[in-house]
């Protein structure tokens, strides 16, 4: 995989070569720590999820081929993209460094939409055995706090299941008001589109 991402960057222009934002490990909080994903962490995904049953959990985490599909494109398209930039972190618990989950940041540009920097997506998928424990709203808080104050985001959108009802109940939780829905297709499920303003308390 290392020797995809080095032929790869060799077909890029010198001024393509810096990362457009900030990518970093995050501040730890409370129970968690948060660890920017590489070419050297991203096969955890496996262990996280490829037994996971889960319908909500991306498929793509679920099975090797198409997992290092994922990881090619996060770690060298849109990681040096200055339009639609992405970075994923492992979520592991403190206490014993044990891996539980990723956060997800998508959609990052440099757009400015009514005086404002354009919203981008966030999202988190975590382990079965960490569910119900509030992990996932302590590693979501954390996420929106940073993508605010590294990114500079003063918006930020999430899509869920319609069915989803465990992620809708986080999204509330941290302040996310319903956008809008979207009905059923022979292709795709009812979705959901959620907003919520950054740089306000939660």
């Amino acid at each position: 995989m290392q020797q995809v991402f080095q032929r790869w960057l060799l077909r890029q222009s010198a001024n393509s070569l810096a990362f457009d934002f900030p990518y970093q490990s995050l501040p730890s909080s409370s129970r968690l720590s948060y660890e920017l994903v590489d070419w050297l962490n991203f096969p955890i995904y496996l262990t996280l999820f490829a037994d996971d049953p889960s319908p909500f959990v991306d498929t793509r985490f679920k099975e090797r081929s198409a997992l290092e599909m994922y990881a090619v494109a996060l770690l060298t398209e849109l990681r040096f993209s200055r339009k639609h930039g992405a970075c994923d972190w492992l979520v592991r618990r403190r206490s014993d460094e044990q891996a539980i989950g990723i956060l997800h940041l998508y959609e990052l540009n440099h757009e400015i939409v009514n005086n404002q920097p354009a919203p981008c997506v966030v999202g988190m998928s975590l382990a079965a055995p960490f569910r119900q424990q509030g992990y996932g709203l302590e590693a979501f808080h954390q996420l929106l706090a940073h993508t605010a104050s590294l990114f500079g985001r003063t918006e930020a959108r999430a899509l869920t299941a319609a069915s989803n009802l465990a992620a809708q109940q986080v999204l509330r939780k941290s302040s996310f008001i319903l956008l809008e829905e979207y009905p059923a297709t022979p292709l795709q499920e009812a979705m959901q589109l959620w907003l919520r303003h950054l740089l306000s308390r939660y």
